[in-house]
């Protein structure tokens, strides 16, 4: 085996210039790989954390009916509130109430969905929000506050401490109405959502509905992968009180990140799928060339006792050299531009439907490697195969007649 590494390197370096040249192919392909799937990486974690602290949470507690009025029982949701208070994967939580109503303004009257929360947990669980203009209410003022989104209050023509009405239909069904001060104009980044939302403190809904009782409970974990735990476990725990209702993750609440992700998956694979032919021709050309430049060597080889087997084993050593230092020249190169292109802060524009752009950053990721090096490897042994059945076809004397 010895001999077959040696005679392997010094076949490979025996025409420098094309085995550069093939092993810079595979360097270029493996770089490109490295950065597809970091820039796909970043992406799909962004999205997830748009998705997550954007508003929705690891996972929510929602009432067993999904009509919008439909609430969760008081005793159930104080019971998950003193779970949730003690368990050590949950990092914030808060209760809410929807409604769905008009907003009041000097420039006029629109329809808004409104959400009541409870400002510390929720200031948590939104934290990719941004304030155009003031800040946070605390939920303990003497007037109410509330943050409006950026395109409602545009649209209306509100700024930071004007006075505005909210009036809606409560759960007894009369109408009902409260006047609160705007704290702050907040941007989610969703335009259809910054367009209709306003956010007010609990207390302030559930006396606008006439209600104690909330729609939802929201939870975010500190690991991400402890979201699915936690619902499995707040799950039992709503099952053993005999209480309707669901619980849910972010992934069961966003159905259009798991379709992002499976499209992206598709054409990275699809990406992939045309370097490693590139790969493949680049290699099998080369693999060919040494195979008609030494079909007499081949002969002399075999005629002194090399097996078919010892040949073909040759070649594919020589593929897997060039595919190995083509893979490590190309892991430098593309960890060395992916740290390039997030240092360059590049901005992007942003996303359809959404308001803001974002900084261009490609991440490395361990398993990102493993799979472009893997490719690599495995498309310049199969680059290699072919030709070197052909380097043991025929017999020893028309080889050696060349």
């Amino acid at each position: 085996m010895r001999d077959l590494c040696f005679m392997a390197v010094r076949n490979v370096w025996r025409h420098p210039r094309r085995t550069l040249l093939t092993c810079a192919t595979v360097t270029l392909g493996v770089a490109i790989m490295v950065i597809a799937e970091g820039f796909v990486d970043f992406t799909l974690q962004g999205l997830q954390q748009s998705v997550v602290y954007g508003g929705l949470g690891h996972v929510q507690v929602l009432a067993e009916d999904e009509h919008p009025r439909a609430r969760l029982d008081e005793g159930l949701v104080l019971a998950l509130q003193r779970r949730l208070r003690s368990d050590a994967r949950v990092g914030s939580f808060a209760a809410r109430v929807g409604f769905e109503g008009l907003l009041s303004a000097a420039g006029g009257t629109l329809a808004v969905s409104g959400v009541g929360v409870e400002a510390a947990g929720e200031s948590k669980i939104r934290s990719l929000l941004t304030m155009r203009s003031g800040e946070w209410f605390r939920g303990s003022e003497r007037m109410p506050s509330a943050l409006v989104g950026y395109g409602l209050a545009r649209r209306l023509g509100i700024q930071t401490r004007d006075l505005v009405s909210v009036i809606a239909y409560s759960d007894s069904g009369r109408m009902t109405a409260a006047d609160v001060r705007v704290a702050g104009i907040f941007e989610s980044g969703v335009i259809e959502y910054d367009a209709r939302t306003i956010l007010v403190p609990l207390h302030a809904a559930q006396r606008l509905m006439e209600t104690q009782r909330v729609s939802s409970l929201v939870a975010t974990v500190r690991q991400s992968h402890d979201a699915q735990p936690l619902a499995e476990y707040l799950s039992a725990v709503v099952r053993a009180g005999g209480d309707g209702a669901r619980v849910l993750t972010w992934r069961d609440l966003s159905p259009v990140y798991g379709s992002v992700v499976a499209l992206y998956r598709w054409i990275l694979r699809a990406f992939l799928g045309v370097l490693a032919v590139a790969v493949v021709l680049g290699v099998a050309n080369t693999m060919m060339m040494a195979v008609l430049e030494r079909i007499v060597e081949v002969g002399i080889l075999r005629a002194i006792g090399f097996g078919r087997v010892r040949v073909v084993a040759l070649f594919l050593l020589e593929a897997l050299l060039i595919g190995v230092l083509g893979s490590v020249g190309g892991v430098v190169l593309g960890i060395s531009a992916s740290r390039l292109l997030t240092w360059w802060a590049i901005e992007m524009p942003p996303p359809p439907g959404r308001s803001q752009g974002y900084l261009l950053e490609v991440s490395v990721a361990e398993s990102a490697l493993l799979a472009s090096v893997g490719g690599a490897v495995l498309s310049a042994l199969l680059a290699g195969f072919l030709p070197s059945l052909r380097a043991i076809r025929g017999e020893v004397s028309d080889a050696l007649r060349g």
